[in-house]
């Protein structure tokens, strides 16, 4: 290998690259520079569907987006056919994979010096060299993926009630924090809503957790339907539920909500054997200390308030 190439593949190798397709753009540069008149690409491989996806490239026809078919298999290296590249490179080519750790091909790098020109006999050896350094970056950016799903899915759980995979109480108070600036300006309007299942802990008992659980989801699913995009719903407590209606049209908007999620609820909860009894507070969320107290007071005054029934299914505090 020449001094040149050497000299700058070295210095390619200790750049930090922001971007998987950040280090692909310096690597085709650099490769495009060591074959001035010939054609350079980057390609994805698919094996399912049989082709090699063009990601990017320099000189020739290929265009970005377009699909080279492939004729080797998934065990081996990967391989193009001479018919399909002749169409993009004209002469003598060269072809270095990007191996998964795995140990899997998921793209290639090919490079041709044009028309009736041999190939230099360092660019196998540039090709591989520069095709291991996007390997490293692809390889590094699934692994940043894959922390950050994984610290998602940390961050979900510490946030999220297991049973109705609702935001928990936690959660609830993180989001109302500009909503109780607002509500305390007077921009907004906005009620908390806690409904208390008044009977949870005696359907557990008597019926056992699955079935007390089971009313609990059921009652989620019935607010879950009813709360508009810009509301929040959360579980609060083992047997309770918050929600927060904003822009809501004063106590008594509150309270329509209310008669409107009660008649739904009978609807779904007919079926059980222990019916779904709740009891609501409600509670003005600019009128509060904070969004922790706003939400406290409405809890307080659901479980002091008389549970819903059949015959009175308004059972507000």
């Amino acid at each position: 290998m020449t001094l040149e190439p050497l000299d700058a593949l070295s210095r390619l190798a200790a750049r930090r690259f922001a971007s998987f397709a950040d280090a692909a753009n310096a690597v085709l540069d650099l490769l495009a520079g060591a074959v001035p008149g010939g054609c350079v690409l980057l390609g994805q491989v698919d094996w399912e569907a049989g082709e090699c996806r063009v990601l990017d490239a320099r000189g020739g026809a290929v265009e970005r987006g377009s699909a080279l078919p492939l004729s080797g298999t998934g065990d081996g290296p990967g391989l193009i056919g001479p018919d399909a590249l002749a169409e993009v490179c004209a002469g003598a080519w060269v072809t270095a994979p990007l191996d998964a750790a795995d140990g899997s091909v998921v793209a290639l790098l090919i490079a041709s010096p044009g028309a009736e020109v041999a190939p230099p006999r360092y660019l196998a050896q540039l090709l591989l060299v520069a095709a291991r350094i996007l390997s490293y970056e692809w390889e590094s950016i699934s692994t940043r993926a894959e922390l950050h799903r994984l610290a998602e899915a940390v961050r979900d759980r510490e946030h999220t009630e297991a049973v109705t995979g609702l935001p928990n109480r936690e959660a609830l108070l993180e989001a109302l924090e500009r909503e109780w600036e607002l509500s305390r300006r007077g921009s907004v309007e906005t009620y908390v809503v806690v409904a208390h299942l008044h009977d949870h802990d005696a359907v557990a008992e008597q019926h056992g957790d699955a079935l007390a659980n089971l009313i609990l989801k059921d009652v989620a699913e019935v607010f879950s339907g009813a709360v508009r995009r810009a509301d929040h719903l959360a579980q609060v407590a083992t047997d309770a539920l918050a929600i927060v209606l904003v822009g809501c049209k004063g106590d008594e908007g509150a309270r329509a909500f209310v008669g409107r999620v009660e008649r739904s609820l009978q609807r779904v909860a007919a079926a059980r054997p222990a019916p779904a009894r709740l009891a609501y507070g409600i509670e003005a969320l600019g009128g509060a200390g904070s969004a922790a107290e706003a939400v406290d007071l409405a809890e307080i005054a659901a479980r002091a308030a008389q549970p819903s029934s059949a015959e009175s299914p308004e059972g507000v505090a």
